[in-house]
């Protein structure tokens, strides 16, 4: 059984579908009521066995209702696929630095997917089978200052998970990571398409610009069901001596070594 959080769109609705594929049962949740419907609705009538729970993971006791319900439906938690968190809006957050701001995104980003984390672990342990997949960014990798406070709060959460990897191994819990690069989920379309608006270009050359600035080896975007494919097979059998890593999803975007 699979908890995914961020699932309503995006990299989190695509994880949701391949693990439903690979024979998971499936707790979507999400902030969004509709949209999260809308993906239990389709993966229902695809025939996968699946439900929703409407629930912002910054809200005090949230971590504690996801495990609960969970248990209500299947008794268990097997997996734990992080991948809500995000950014504000804006850029630039290094020249225009706000503490409330970085506060924000380290506690979405960070604090809100290790609270989940230690929920679910008890039952991983103690039926010593669990996978973690904790969803990062190549910007923890590799700087960028407009995303300064996104960037910084995926690193600490690369660290998050190799400390929780180390810790828990032993007991056979196995935590790692992805690092998408710059992939065509449901938020960077609308972000081109606020981009585009602003600026009075296409989205696809916001696009372009953007692949300017930060080059992809691959000489495109990604796609979530691709980031999705290496989530379902960290989150399998066939990753059982595979913890702490910290997989680049991105096409070649990231060129130094680890």
């Amino acid at each position: 059984m699979a908890v995914v959080t961020g699932a309503s769109r995006g990299i989190g609705r695509a994880a949701a579908a391949a693990l439903a594929e690979e024979g998971a049962s499936v707790l979507l949740t999400a902030r969004g009521e509709e949209d999260l419907q809308r993906a239990v609705a389709e993966l229902t009538a695809a025939g996968h066995d699946v439900a929703g729970l409407r629930v912002d993971g910054a809200e005090p006791g949230s971590a504690a209702a996801v495990v609960a319900e969970a248990h209500r439906l299947w008794s268990r938690i097997d997996i734990l696929v992080n991948n809500a968190g995000g950014g504000p809006a804006g850029s630039d957050h290094v020249r225009n630095f706000d503490p409330d701001t970085w506060l924000d995104v380290y506690w979405r980003n960070v604090v809100v997917p290790m609270a989940l984390a230690t929920a679910c672990l008890p039952g991983m342990v103690e039926r010593g089978w669990g996978r973690i997949l904790n969803v990062a960014s190549t910007m923890a990798r590799d700087p960028d200052p407009r995303f300064g406070s996104y960037g910084a709060a995926k690193a600490a959460l690369a660290h998050a998970t190799r400390s929780l990897a180390q810790a828990y191994a032993a007991e056979g819990v196995m935590v790692n990571a992805v690092l998408p690069g710059l992939t065509r989920s449901e938020g960077v379309l609308s972000g081109y398409a606020e981009a585009a608006a602003a600026s009075g270009r296409t989205p696809e050359q916001i696009e372009e610009r953007m692949m300017q600035l930060q080059p992809i080896a691959a000489g495109r975007t990604g796609e979530p069901e691709e980031v999705a494919a290496a989530i379902a097979f960290l989150c399998s059998e066939r990753a059982s001596w595979i913890t702490g890593a910290l997989l680049l999803v991105d096409g070649g975007t990231v060129r130094v070594l680890p």
